[in-house]
């Protein structure tokens, strides 16, 4: 278009304007007349042909292109001249040995009469980018061919979790088939009880763009059950926006069942190797309470020799008791049921415990005034048997275990803290297994289970305190233990030699097995008190009701925690509290793991009894309540 003010240009420049453009053009652009002879060619389609301008003149394609590539040409022409309408078509040629691809248009020109007089033709090398195109066709042919005969199920989703493709393995998987995973609809093959966390985590993926692993349940179309893995990464492209994910859909099921069985089978080796130590010991323990009380009967005759043989067998019967303890809280740790303690006389018991049969040593070296610990002395005593354990299996064939203790107190917020240490002269542990180390079953040792430092980190958390480990290949491992020391001064132990304050009231008793309630009723009645016994909860509450409503209530309650197919302690405690919102009722159990033991004021209790129980512990017991 021109302005007012400008002429357009003469005929003359206008050819002198089309002339260069032609001249300069990256395109082909040539006329032939209508025996195919070329009347005018640019440079561009001459370098083609690998000739000069002049050269191609006056020349047919015939002379000029291999003898197919010329017959398709002059198809094209005469298609051109025939059509009436310019055409465009794609022409792969070959011309002085080179093959090109080209996107063409031709059609017919006409002279000054209107005339046909040959053919025009504008080509545009696209040989690059069918290349390209060719090698995205063949690399999309080989992914999906690798794709469909991948072992594992593949997909693919846009930028907004929406899948757009899955193999024949992923529909084998998910017994859902192709068109129904599409867009939200593989969804649908997770379990309900596992789509909102996969959810959750699928929108935490996709809103940080990092990788993404997860293991879940598919409930397959036919209602069965399976595990998968499930791993994705971004696609990104050359912005680094993120346009979609491609991933994998693995079935672990049988995997899942195999670690489980293996778990169970580490469980089971780890319960051997405690239950081999635990043995040896109750073995000792039962040979002295069966020689005592059969000393004792024989000499019953001298009150005294026999009191001390009876004395012997009870002491041994309460080292019974902590075994139990320790085999109580070997899988878990539970909730600890603390006391104040003595660490020192805990470090080597412990210690000795763990070294039986083995051809380690132990060197101490424990302050003279450590402080007390307030801890569960089975669970604690579990840690230390743990960690020499561990240092034993990290010495086949013999070494030191050396166990140190001492005060530590805190610069910046005056804290106590008793710091212990248990160090051996193995082989030490590699880097890279250091930060694995307190993970559950992760063991490299033939005879280790697997589960001893998971625990032993587990009870020291539970306790406020920390456990690590330093280690230097080929010259042992260090395991430090951090416990808060206690305010309060360390507990004695009953004496059973020292006069058991007696007492007066009514004591009712549940308890399911009649021999313990024979014997706590007999203990009772000895520390002078009147006991009346029953097998379950609902009994209890009957009995106590009654009793209340007749104006002669029972002074105290001791329940049994639990009762096989029936009411327990820990059901009967609430309808107690609404007959008499001040019973002063006490639990009593064997297994210190349950969170009642450790925590039975929140429960509804006054007191906790441990079984077994001594007299004296009796004793404590009621009198604690009985004067409050």
């Amino acid at each position: 278009m021109y302005n007012e003010e400008s002429a357009p240009p003469a005929l003359g420049e206008r050819n002198a304007l089309l002339n260069a453009v032609v001249e300069n053009s990256t395109d082909a652009i040539y006329v032939k007349d209508l025996q195919g002879r070329y009347l005018m060619i640019n440079p561009a389609g001459a370098a083609f042909l690998g000739r000069k301008v002049e050269e191609v003149l006056g020349r047919d394609d015939r002379e000029l292109f291999s003898a197919e590539s010329a017959e398709k040409i002059c198809e094209a022409d005469r298609q051109a001249l025939t059509c009436g309408t310019p055409l465009t078509i794609e022409e792969t040629i070959t011309a002085a040995g080179v093959t090109r691809t080209y996107f063409t248009t031709k059609g017919a020109y006409c002279d000054a009469k209107g005339k046909v007089a040959g053919v025009f033709g504008i080509a545009r090398e696209i040989t690059d980018r069918k290349n390209m195109e060719k090698a995205l066709k063949d690399s999309e042919e080989r992914f999906r061919t690798l794709c469909d005969s991948a072992p594992i199920g593949i997909f693919r989703t846009d930028s907004d979790g929406n899948n757009i493709y899955c193999n024949p393995r992923w529909e084998e998987i998910t017994g859902m088939s192709a068109p129904e995973g599409r867009g939200k609809g593989w969804f649908e093959a997770v379990h309900p009880d596992d789509r909102a966390e996969l959810n959750r985590d699928w929108l935490e993926v996709m809103a940080s763009g990092r990788g993404y692993s997860h293991e879940h349940r598919y409930l397959t179309s036919q209602g069965k059950t399976i595990w998968v893995r499930g791993l994705a990464n971004p696609i990104k492209g050359p912005d680094g926006k993120i346009f979609g994910y491609v991933g994998t859909v693995e079935n672990i099921t049988e995997l899942r069942q195999a670690r489980q069985d293996m778990m169970k089978s580490q469980k089971l080796e780890s319960l051997g190797i405690l239950a081999g130590g635990i043995a040896h010991d109750f073995n000792n323990i039962l040979t002295t309470i069966l020689g005592n009380i059969s000393l004792a009967r024989i000499q019953s005759h001298d009150p005294g020799i026999s009191t001390k043989r009876l004395e012997e067998a009870e002491n041994a019967i309460a080292r019974a008791k902590d075994l139990t303890q320790q085999l109580l809280t070997f899988a878990r740790g539970g909730e600890p049921v603390k006391k104040i303690i003595d660490v020192r006389g805990l470090l080597r018991e412990a210690a000795d415990f763990a070294l039986h049969g083995s051809s380690v040593s132990c060197e101490f070296a424990l302050g003279d005034d450590l402080w007390p610990v307030e801890a569960d002395e089975g669970q604690l005593s579990q840690v230390i048997h743990n960690l020499v354990l561990n240092a034993v299996q990290a010495m086949p064939e013999g070494g030191t275990v050396t166990i140190s203790a001492a005060n530590v107190s805190s610069a910046q917020t005056g804290k106590r803290f008793i710091n212990i240490a248990v160090a051996d002269t193995g082989s030490g542990i590699p880097e890279h297994h250091l930060r694995m180390i307190f993970d559950p079953y992760f063991t490299t040792k033939q005879q280790g289970s697997g589960l001893g430092l998971a625990t032993s980190y587990s009870i020291i958390r539970k306790h406020g305190g920390k456990i690590r480990v330093t280690s230097t290949l080929g010259k042992g491992s260090t395991f430090y233990v951090s416990l808060p020391a206690s305010e309060h001064a360390i507990e004695a132990r009953p004496d059973s030699r020292t006069d058991v304050p007696h007492g007066s009231g009514s004591v009712l008793v549940m308890d399911d097995e009649e021999v313990v309630r024979d014997i706590t009723q007999a203990i009772l009645e000895q520390l002078g008190y009147t006991a009346e016994c029953v097998k379950d909860g609902s009994e209890a509450i009957d009995l106590y009701r009654k009793r209340k409503e007749a104006g002669t209530p029972f002074a105290v309650v001791i329940m049994d925690l639990t009762v096989p197919g029936g009411m327990g302690g820990k059901e009967a405690i609430t309808p107690l509290l609404e007959i008499d919102p001040n019973v002063k009722a006490v639990v009593s159990s064997g297994y210190s793991t349950d969170p009642v033991m450790a925590n039975y004021r929140e429960y509804g209790f006054s007191a906790v009894l441990t079984k077994p129980y001594r007299l004296q512990e009796m004793s404590k017991v009621l009198q604690g309540l009985l004067t409050l």
